[in-house]
């Protein structure tokens, strides 16, 4: 008996969550002004080096996966580019599971999850993006 796509879909959104990026270290934080202050990133030796070229490559093809609906593909690739400490990756990706972005696209059956959106957030504020630690600060209130 050939899965449905459903159940295909369901198995997928399984996996991608058992690898949730849950074991990464949290991200040190501190209030000011009611606005998270975070530690500069910190270099992991163990980080992925990915070459601009492939990074670009990726993130073109991220964005036409992400254009087209298929959110599944486009985390696959922004997790790779993510994995190499890529702040706009991490945020792009982080996006991909925030219910207030998804709310906003043709998200065929992928149901948003706040506490991955928030890990991946809490990545892309630890290396280094503004975006993600607005973003943080915006989940929190």
């Amino acid at each position: 008996m050939t899965p449905t796509r459903e159940e295909i879909t369901t198995a997928y959104q399984s996996v991608l969550q058992s690898r949730a990026p849950a074991a990464a270290a949290p991200v040190a934080a501190v209030r000011v002004a009611a606005v998270p202050v975070v530690a500069p990133p910190v270099a992991d030796p163990s980080a992925r080096k990915l070459g601009a070229d492939e990074l670009a490559t990726l993130f073109n093809r991220a964005k036409g996966l992400l254009a087209a609906g298929d959110i599944p593909s486009a985390r696959l690739l922004l997790e790779r580019a993510a994995d190499a400490q890529e702040p706009s990756a991490a945020l792009m990706l982080a996006r991909t599971y925030d219910p207030e972005v998804l709310g906003t696209q043709d998200a065929r059956n992928i149901i948003p999850d706040p506490a991955m959106a928030r890990a991946w957030y809490q990545k892309a504020a630890q290396f280094g993006s503004a975006d993600a630690r607005r973003r943080l600060a915006q989940m929190q209130n």
